[in-house]
This record gives structure tokens, C-alpha cells and sequence, in this order.
């Protein structure tokens, strides 16, 4: 082949593949289906009135996890949301749980949310513009978002958030090496 046909190809692979180099063994025993679709921008607003939005974390992979506080399984699996949370906080994921309660105010979720052992932020859907279609599915629902801004994959359900197949995933998504 020549040089003139190898770039055209190169560009190709480069604008047209995804940014994370999901195994898709891992995301199948995961329980993760695979998706590649732009992930609608909103905006949400933390516990001290600033803006968070999905437009403005890109460069950084986006663990977006509804939930609600009726919700039996979201409770349960608090404590290892939290040791994923720490085992990957600072090193290019966040973690955006926002709970669909309509009728909440942000300090009791923020007090819920502790008391079931979370040290990481939390977010209200009605304290935002976080559209219906990241919880039409029911709770909990999770979304595997790649620096690019594209839905890579989504978990329905309660997940085992320290399995070794959870963390290859956020480990591709991050762009570091497994371990």
C-alpha cells in the first residue's frame, strides 16, 4: 500500500473507533450491554449550587449511576460504589449518582447517602436538566460514558461494583493498563 492510501485508512480508524479499548468479554460478564451513542449533555447542580455538566467533563470518562432511595438494590450497593469511588477518584473518573426522588431536598439525600456509606457527591435529578432517558429502564440504571462523550455501555440493575471485570471496564474507560 501506498503512504497516500495509508492515511486516509489511519484517519478512519482514528475518528471512527472508540476512545476505550473495552474488552467485550468483561463487559458481557459484567452484565454491561454495549452501546455507542452520544450521551445527552445536561447539567446538574451539587450541594453548593455549582453547574456540572456532561459537556463539560469531556476528557474524562463519566460513571452516571440513577438511583432513588426506595430503591432496595441502590442501597445495598452504596459501600462499593464508595471503594470503586476511592479506588478511582483523581484518576479521570467521576462518578455522578443522581437519585430520581421528586420530592427530596439536596440535604436529606446528602444525609441519606452517607448514611448508607457514601463519601462522594450526590446529585438530585430535579435540581437539574438530566433528561428521563438515562432512567427509562428503572432503578438502578448505570452508564459507562468515554472521554469522548459517548455512551459505552449500560448496566440495568444492581452491579458487584469491586468485580475485577467492573474494574477492567473503568480501567479502559480511564485509558490506564489493567492490573
Amino acid at each position: 500500500m501506498g503512504f497516500k492510501v495509508l492515511i486516509p485508512v489511519f484517519l478512519v480508524f482514528l475518528f471512527f473507533t472508540p476512545s476505550w479499548a473495552l474488552d467485550k468479554k468483561a463487559l458481557k460478564e459484567a452484565g454491561v450491554q454495549e452501546l455507542s451513542e452520544e450521551a445527552p449533555d445536561f447539567i446538574l447542580v451539587d450541594k453548593d449550587g455549582q453547574s456540572v455538566s456532561l459537556k463539560g467533563l469531556k476528557g474524562r470518562a463519566v460513571l452516571l449511576h440513577v438511583w432513588a432511595t426506595w430503591c432496595k438494590p441502590c442501597k445495598e450497593e452504596f459501600p462499593l460504589l464508595d471503594k470503586l469511588y476511592r479506588e478511582f477518584n483523581g484518576k479521570g473518573l467521576v462518578l455522578l449518582p443522581i437519585a430520581i426522588d421528586p420530592k427530596i431536598s439536596q440535604g436529606e439525600i446528602d444525609s441519606f447517602a452517607r448514611s448508607l456509606g457514601g463519601s462522594f457527591p450526590v446529585y438530585l435529578a430535579n435540581r437539574g436538566t438530566i433528561t428521563d432517558r438515562y432512567w427509562t429502564w428503572g432503578v438502578p440504571v448505570t452508564y459507562f460514558i468515554d472521554k469522548k462523550g459517548r455512551i459505552a455501555g449500560r448496566a440495568i440493575g444492581p452491579r458487584d461494583w469491586g468485580s475485577k471485570e467492573i474494574k477492567e471496564i473503568i480501567t479502559a474507560l480511564i485509558g490506564e493498563k489493567a492490573g
